[in-house]
């Protein structure tokens, strides 16, 4: 009897043994720790960047120019800079970003709320911010002829 008990015990093991999960050994290739990375292509302005910055230079003293006569307020001078940008370089984060604080500025110093050196400060401020991201940005744009306009008029380092 006891056998017999043994051995359905046995029976009773190894019937379950088709529902027990076994994991399958695989084998799983190594990827060597040691690869050569390629390094990223170096980055460079577009060809035309400086002489983009050059025609945004003059629109912008021709629109100064309409400011001093009174044809034209200092925030539409803005406005109408932001489209002779965009028309000729289109747009970018950096560009777009400094276009709004810009503006902003123009239109606290038409309505008073700002003297012309604390405009002058707001904007020098973002521009030193740019000038603080510029090296690790992951993707910079080609031309931000806008931006090294206004380093140029605040007689600050261009982004290179």
């Amino acid at each position: 009897m006891k056998t017999q008990i043994s051995v359905l015990v046995l029976v009773a093991a190894l019937s379950g043994c088709s529902s027990v999960y076994v994991p399958k050994i695989v084998e799983v290739p190594i990827k060597p720790t040691t690869s050569v990375q390629t390094p990223p292509a170096s980055y460079r302005l577009a060809a035309s960047h400086w002489s983009d910055v050059s025609k945004i230079r003059d629109e912008a003293t021709r629109l100064s120019y309409q400011v001093s006569q009174g044809q034209i307020t200092k925030a539409q001078a803005a406005q109408y800079l932001d489209r002779f940008r965009i028309n000729l370089v289109g747009r970018n984060a950096v560009d777009d970003d400094m276009y709004q604080i810009y503006l902003r500025s123009a239109v606290d110093s038409q309505r008073g709320a700002i003297t012309t050196e604390q405009s002058k400060l707001f904007i020098q401020n973002a521009l030193r911010g740019w000038q603080q991201r510029w090296p690790n940005m992951q993707s910079k744009p080609a031309n931000p002829a806008f931006t090294n306009f206004l380093m140029e008029v605040m007689d600050m380092q261009p982004l290179k």
